[in-house]
């Protein structure tokens, strides 16, 4: 077992990714030595338990504003009275005596540049938009969409969907996800298509252009089977308007499917064609990642160079997959192998090939379990114990203390992203909301634009 003092930035890197496995006999140890499961996996089970307690709360306004459908919507359609935001309803950065925190449960941010961004919650159904580099939030929520488990994605500064559906913690049969649009940066909403998932509910939207894009749906986690997870990706071609289902998980270990077995985090898809999902499979069962090469219909799975010191039976994970233009990425195998002290050793990797190949990189900084690169040089991660955020200008080769992201002792950081080498933003979460802070001097100091 690793030292007692070793246990904080452990579990905070454990809050920040999720369980997605029931915890095992030895679970202190492993929190301290390997705590690294998804982030996501471990927000979307806060999302399912929120939106149980929002459907639980309004289910007449949610039935009554649902629309059953056993088909898929072929063409655009508006809402039958649309009400567009023409005055969207500011959240200045907020004081003591400031309005209410717009954002709890499951949220996402993303900025486009340094004026523009999102961010959304799930548990309030709420989208949020600023056009001054978050100095003041616009409410530009679709307010006719159906209430529910929302899931969002933001192309750039105008285009961005939405799926709705009433699962999870719906008494009702009704699985379909409704698919909303906005071309015109949240001042109209459209709903512009019905997917007829035959069950789960939405984990995430990706999209590569303002046409084609995948809706990725998971089976609740307490209908399967632990160490599995149940999953379906749904495509489309026409902006959201229709969807077929491309791909689901089974248990066949037939050449080009999905496999039941592993935790996995939202696909990453470079272009129409080339896509991947990273996760992990826990128990020494190594991690997991596998690609498709067309379009999502079939999978096989990435060999990644095992670090000299690491084994293939390593309880690991991929995470921080992400490309920055069409050739060059990163991500990080989160626990290759345990030192002599028993704490988990995560390493970089980089493609310049569109993720062909993967080239095994440089061990990350202690604690540190996730990365974020702007392009190939310009890098940074977070130590999760101190919640210092540490950079580098050679490609992950150096890092070195950037700043420190202020937090409370409830907090932990859930993301970070930055547009320019100074201009960047954190994720925070807590127990009373998410803060969305901003540093204009590359991470050396921070200012709260939304706080609990």
């Amino acid at each position: 077992m690793g030292k007692p003092e070793e246990f904080d930035p452990r579990l905070k890197a454990y809050l920040h990714r999720g369980a997605s496995t029931p915890p095992p006999a030895d679970l202190e140890a492993r929190l301290i030595a390997a705590t690294r499961r998804p982030r996501r996996s471990w927000i979307l089970q806060v999302a399912a338990a929120a939106a149980l307690l929002v459907l639980a709360i309004g289910l007449g306004i949610a039935l009554q504003r649902a629309r059953q459908s056993v088909g898929v919507t072929t063409s655009p359609t508006p809402f039958t009275k649309p009400t567009p935001f023409t005055k969207p309803t500011p959240y200045p950065t907020p004081t003591a005596s400031g309005p209410p925190y717009p954002l709890v449960g499951f949220s996402s941010m993303h900025m486009i540049n340094a004026s523009t961004g999102w961010a959304a919650g799930s548990g309030t159904d709420r989208i949020l938009r600023t056009t001054d580099g978050g100095d003041h939030w616009n409410d530009v929520t679709p307010k006719n969409a159906r209430l529910g488990n929302w899931a969002t994605f933001f192309l750039d500064a105008n285009h961005a969907w939405l799926a709705s559906s009433l699962q999870p913690g719906s008494p009702t049969n009704d699985f379909s996800v409704e698919i909303y649009r906005t071309s015109d940066g949240g001042t109209t909403w459209l709903r512009v298509g019905t997917a007829s998932a035959g069950w789960g509910f939405p984990a995430a939207l990706d999209f590569v252009d303002r046409q084609r894009g995948w809706l990725f749906i998971k089976q609740d986690g307490t209908l399967q089977t632990p160490g599995s997870d149940t999953v379906a990706l749904y495509g489309t071609t026409d902006g959201g308007a229709s969807w077929n289902e491309l791909s689901q998980t089974d248990a066949s270990g037939l050449a080009g499917h999905l496999p039941q077995a592993c935790s996995k985090l939202n696909p990453v898809f470079l272009s129409a064609s080339t896509g991947w999902i990273p996760g992990s499979c826990g128990a020494g069962s190594g991690y997991f990642l596998y690609v498709t090469r067309d379009g999502g219909r079939n999978w096989a799975a990435v060999a990644l160079r095992i670090p000299p010191q690491g084994t293939l039976t390593c309880d690991c994970e991929i995470g921080s997959l992400r490309f920055w233009d069409n050739q060059h990425g990163a991500l990080v195998l989160d626990g290759a192998y345990q030192d002599a002290r028993g704490y988990a050793q995560n390493f970089l990797y980089t493609t310049i090939d569109g993720g062909r190949s993967w080239q095994l990189g440089p061990l990350l900084p202690a604690n540190a379990f996730s990365v974020y690169f702007l392009d190939a040089a310009h890098g940074w991660t977070l130590d999760a114990k101190a919640n210092n955020l540490l950079f580098s200008g050679d490609g992950g080769g150096h890092w070195s203390t950037a700043g420190t992201i202020p937090s409370n002792s409830n907090a932990v950081v859930m993301d970070f992203q930055f547009v320019t080498p100074k201009i960047g933003w954190a994720l925070g979460a807590d127990s009373r909301g998410l803060p969305i802070l901003k540093t204009i001097d590359g991470g050396l100091t921070w200012t709260t634009q939304l706080s609990p």
